[in-house]
């Protein structure tokens, strides 16, 4: 049987009392997700309400009421992802040349054979496999187009592809340590695209984004019914990563019942979801990456030194920006090259020598993320052609604001505008809380409805120190 990343749900829409229950029943025992309705009204009901997701709905064509034609443009309009199969008493010509010019996907004749079904759904989920694969190959080129580039000619940094080149061959758990936004994902990707894992894919968990609740679902997935709102069977990102790569980045933030399951899917390589007792086998490599120091951590009983010592087979300390300054031009060109491109601009920004001393000179407490950040916003308010320093620099702990109508007149596209708004809120908000907190983070978090963790990543992801906003 061919396995999609989610259970096939199928709708089946007839007024006939025995049809419904004949497919249901037939349907479930091939492990389909299977929900019948009587009318054609009650169906776009729930499609239009997205309690569940179907990916296949059998209609009949007669019915009263909404029949299957006009509940079939209805869905086309809806979700044109939704594979379609009609199903009639009555079989004509007409109506089969109809409801396939409509966009059914195909047309069965009552009384219909049971095995016929079953071929005719196996051949839509072959079709949507083969998008899922198109879909991920694609994701791939576009990986493989934009990186992973790990920019920089300094010691540290050729010490760094070194590493990459020793590893990436070998099927070994990895652990990346470093601040935040030096690049360790990058640097996890270009492992996986160095290795004999290439071909299968790679999965980043972010473990310090998900709640302790959904944490252990997320990780390892969950079966149908397993809480509440678990519509569907579910793949987590442990059986999503397999024959692949894993990486779990903020490892240090897993809570330690978490930690538990954990070691054990890393020693075993198997998963057991959610609500279920079978065990999945898994083939994946885990890359993890922190910015706390795991072995503190271990010594304060708040991680298991066992898991610790299953992650950190092999250990790099990815450097800080300030320790390989020679790469700051080198990173800040590219950066200006390619947001230049991006926000389609008819000249490439240019910057002054001074201006990259200073910025050499700069600690960048944000990192090589610190150091975008500041590019894509000076190359958005550059006006005369040069990158200005007070845009790029802070001063006292802030850069200068933009504001809107800088950004309006950046003509810059509606998504990488959105993305710039979004991030000017986002600092300008955090700074305001920071400042009526003191720098004090508990404080700020709290009074921002906010875990402290989450609070700290994004305080970092923005480039701001909290020692500047205190008294």
């Amino acid at each position: 049987m061919i396995q999609l990343e989610e259970t096939i749900g199928i709708l089946v829409v007839d007024d006939e009392d025995s049809i419904r229950r004949r497919c249901v029943r037939l349907l479930s025992r091939q492990s389909y997700h299977v929900v019948a309705v009587a009318s054609g009204a009650t169906a776009l009901r729930m499609i239009q309400g997205k309690q569940s997701r179907f990916d296949i709905i059998l209609v009949d064509i007669r019915m009263p009421g909404m029949d299957g034609i006009e509940l079939l443009k209805r869905v086309r309009e809806l979700d044109a992802s939704v594979e379609v199969i009609m199903m009639t008493g009555y079989a004509s010509v007409d109506t089969a040349v109809k409801a396939m010019k409509m966009g059914a996907y195909d047309y069965l004749p009552k009384p219909f054979d049971i095995d016929e079904l079953i071929h005719v759904i196996q051949h839509i989920i072959e079709k949507k496999l083969l998008q899922q694969e198109v879909l991920r190959l694609r994701r791939q080129l576009e990986d493989n187009r934009h990186g992973p580039l790990l920019i920089g000619s300094s010691a540290a940094m050729n010490q760094v592809t070194r590493f990459i080149e020793k590893v990436a061959p070998v099927n070994c758990n990895i652990l990346l340590s470093g601040e935040s936004g030096t690049g360790k994902e990058l640097i996890a990707r270009a492992i996986h695209a160095n290795s004999p894992r290439r071909s299968g894919p790679l999965v980043p968990a972010d473990c310090a984004a998900l709640s302790e609740s959904l944490l252990e679902s997320e990780l390892f997935g969950h079966v149908k019914g397993a809480f509440t709102g678990a519509h569907t069977s579910r793949k987590g990102y442990f059986e999503c990563a397999n024959y692949g790569t894993l990486f779990l980045d903020e490892v240090g933030e897993l809570p330690l019942n978490v930690q538990g399951k954990l070691l054990r899917a890393v020693q075993e390589q198997s998963i057991v979801k959610v609500g279920d007792t079978r065990q999945i086998n898994v083939d994946i490599r885990i890359i993890s990456a922190t910015n706390r120091n795991l072995e503190e951590l271990v010594e304060k009983q708040l991680f298991r030194e066992d898991l610790f010592y299953r992650l950190n087979v092999v250990n790099l300390n990815v450097p800080s920006l300030r320790e390989r300054r020679e790469d700051i031009p080198i990173l800040t060109k590219y950066f200006i090259k390619r947001y230049a491109a991006q926000f389609n601009l008819p000249f490439v920004p240019r910057i002054n020598r001074d201006t990259l001393d200073r910025m050499t000179d700069y600690d960048w407490p944000g990192n090589v993320r610190e150091l975008e950040n500041a590019v894509s916003r000076a190359v958005i308010l550059s006006d005369d052609g040069e990158l200005r320093k007070d845009h790029l620099l802070p001063h006292n702990g802030h850069t200068t604001p933009l504001s809107f109508e800088s950004l309006l007149d950046s003509q810059l596209a509606f998504q990488d505008m959105r993305r710039e708004v979004i991030r000017e809120f986002t600092r300008r908000y955090l700074e305001k809380c920071l400042r009526l907190n003191n720098g004090n983070i508990t404080k700020a978090a709290r009074s921002m409805g906010m875990r402290r963790t989450s609070l700290q990543r994004l305080i970092r992801q923005s480039g701001l120190d909290p020692r500047d906003f205190r008294p």
